[in-house]
């Protein structure tokens, strides 16, 4: 389990302090950490994949779903947080479905499959995470790519 502090403006997670705020300085504080997790999650995988439980087929880190994921999980301090289980979301998520790209950035996908992974044991700030993975367009020898990770608030 992670190691989880708070006060009124940061969470305390681990080694990282993740501000809570909207400002600009903070939103580039948490995409700053987001990409040092991910960093530190290459330096232990180099092979930039964790083969998934639910798929039986391997997931792929790529630039461009780091990318997003940086974008996407800075706009909230929880899904910042999702980060830190990188490993375990990649291995753990489910797939709930599929659906056509919806954007330009995913159209170099032929589709993409909408994953859940239940993480309040690891994280109780949010009860599950979202994984957007986009499968490329090569017929022979497509691969699924991470593209994108969000906390799901509990309802």
């Amino acid at each position: 389990m992670a190691k989880i502090r708070e006060d009124d403006n940061n969470i305390y997670l681990n080694d990282y302090t993740i501000p809570k705020g909207m400002d600009k300085s903070d939103l580039k504080a948490r995409e700053n950490i987001i990409w040092a997790m991910i960093g530190k999650w290459i330096s232990k995988n180099p092979l930039k994949r964790r083969k998934n439980i639910n798929l039986q087929d391997f997931i792929y880190l790529r630039f461009d779903g780091m990318q997003e994921t940086v974008n996407k999980a800075a706009r909230n301090y929880k899904s910042t947080m999702a980060i830190s289980s990188l490993d375990y979301i990649l291995e753990n998520a489910v797939k709930s479905g599929t659906d056509k790209p919806m954007s330009k950035r995913q159209s170099v996908f032929a589709e993409m499959i909408i994953m859940y992974a239940d993480t309040k044991e690891y994280l109780p700030y949010f009860e599950k995470v979202k994984m957007l993975v986009g499968i490329t367009k090569q017929k022979k020898d497509a691969k699924k790519i991470q593209y994108s990770i969000t906390a799901i608030e509990p309802v």
